[in-house]
């Protein structure tokens, strides 16, 4: 299949905006204390009825119960029953799980996993990890883990499995949808750091700023990488948030500090509207123009920002609508050495939007062709002439988005084995058959590819030689 079906990368984007939002509140300098409420008559007979079934399994249930699972069940089960997908009680393993990966420094394999309809699911795959160099690919299913199932085991726990001492081993299997097998993979365990800022000059004097998440550090590599950029002569920035998920809002906080300009970041609300903090800036305004790159997948503290920038008039927002989680989460350790993190205010934009559900809309909506998606594909593995199926399709598409044009027969024929050739030539890889380095080069080919067809990049960079433009004729 071409691209993954938008209903799979929404349910994906959705578990790492979870995720990735575990931590949002615990780090700011927000505090909220809820007071304590009386209860009624009403209450202590809830409670009453909630001990009353608990004795009954305790002495009457056919094996005798776990006290600490119905413990942990009870407390899940009223919190699921807020219909709020940001509250949820963290047991020890899951709140230090959702520290360290908060850090951006752990050991384990180097991927960021999500849960998808009850499958463990690789969302990303990190440069120069164990997982990138064993080819390890973003929509690989992780379905063992020394050799035991992951299905019902949940996202933490699989986490918590593949972390581990560097050095060690780790077996895992892995299903491949688009090849329809089981591979199994032994991975050594390293030392992970995960960054989150990158940049790349795309024509003298303007440049591209891609953020992944808000982890520890990002404002500050951020700031780094502007303030480097300014010093060689900066004429142009687009900032990249799209398939951001949010993560530290303190982080969001302190980018916003440097390139919002004097004025509100964002502001905290509670249910009735009441306005809890805000948050300010003191920046200088910057010379130069600046364009924000959004999606559908754009959330939480990537929001806070896009919306600062928009509302500022500093920055101009292309691409298509945010995602719209705009709630704030305070984490209280709990007794157990466990938490719970729970929703407690809305942040607001600067120009007083509430976008929660909504999101943020670009200045200019632009989408992107569905030839993009292709570099997240895993390319096809252990496919010879002669075969046919779904993956050979797969194979024919990728190769003739590189330019070399064939039907998409189905069947991998003289013609396919002739394009194949050919990329292997140009590349100057010296096999005959569709090997490793053959498919790490298809890869790296599709990303390079997908670049040139990035029209919402591609339209971010010509509305910045336009305002620059009109910028340097105002000053004429």
């Amino acid at each position: 299949m071409v691209q993954m079906k938008k209903r799979e990368l929404f349910i994906v984007l959705l578990c790492l905006l979870i995720l990735s939002n575990m931590a949002t509140y615990f780090y700011t300098r927000f505090l909220f204390l809820p007071q304590a409420v009386d209860a009624t008559g009403e209450q202590k007979s809830e409670e009453k009825l909630l001990w009353e079934v608990r004795d009954i399994l305790e002495e009457k249930y056919f094996q005798a119960p776990d006290e600490k699972e119905l413990i942990r069940g009870a407390i899940k089960g009223m919190l699921s029953s807020l219909g709020d997908p940001y509250t949820v009680y963290l047991t020890p393993e899951s709140l230090e799980e959702m520290l360290a990966q908060a850090t951006g420094l752990f050991s384990g394999i180097g991927v960021e996993i999500a849960e998808d309809e009850g499958e463990i699911l690789i969302l990303r795959v990190i440069d120069d990890t164990p997982a990138y160099r064993a080819g390890l690919c973003q929509g690989d299913r992780i379905v063992e883990v020394e050799g035991e199932s992951t299905s019902g085991l949940g996202l933490d726990e699989v986490a918590r499995r593949l972390r581990g001492s560097s050095g060690t081993t780790v077996n895992i299997t892995l299903y491949r949808p688009v090849e329809g097998e089981l591979l199994p993979v032994t991975l050594t365990r390293a030392q992970i750091e995960r960054d989150t800022v990158f940049t790349h000059r795309l024509e003298e004097g303007f440049v591209y700023l891609e953020i992944t998440t808000f982890d520890r550090s990002t404002a500050e590599d951020f700031k780094h990488a502007v303030i480097s950029l300014e010093d060689e002569g900066l004429e142009g920035l687009i900032i990249d948030l799209r398939n951001n998920p949010g993560g530290l809002f303190d982080e969001a906080i302190e980018m916003g500090e440097f390139i919002v300009p004097k004025g509100e970041i964002t502001r905290v609300v509670d249910r009735d509207g009441k306005v809890l903090s805000r948050y300010l800036s003191q920046a200088k305004p910057k010379e130069y123009p600046v364009v924000v790159l959004v999606n559908r997948y754009t959330a939480s503290a990537a929001e806070i920002i896009g919306g600062a920038l928009q509302d500022s008039k500093r920055a101009v927002l292309v691409g298509m609508p945010t995602f719209g989680k705009a709630s704030v989460q305070y984490l209280q350790h709990l007794s157990d050495g466990g938490g719970l993190r729970y929703t407690i205010a809305r942040y607001l934009t600067p120009g007083g939007r509430d976008i929660h559900q909504h999101g943020l809309k670009p200045d200019y909506e632009v989408d992107l062709p569905g030839d993009y998606y292709l570099q997240n594909q895993p390319v096809p593995r252990d496919i010879r002439p002669g075969d046919t199926g779904e993956k050979v399709v797969l194979l024919q598409t990728m190769l003739t988005f590189l330019g070399y044009h064939q039907e998409k027969t189905g069947v991998f024929d003289e013609q396919l084995s002739s394009a194949l050739k050919s990329f292997q030539g140009e590349y100057n890889l010296q096999s005959e058959v569709l090997d490793d380095p053959t498919r790490e080069a298809i890869r790296h080919a599709l990303a390079e590819k997908a670049e040139e067809i990035d029209e919402q990049l591609l339209f971010a960079l010509e509305l910045l030689k336009d305002q620059g433009a009109s910028r340097n004729n105002h000053d004429e």
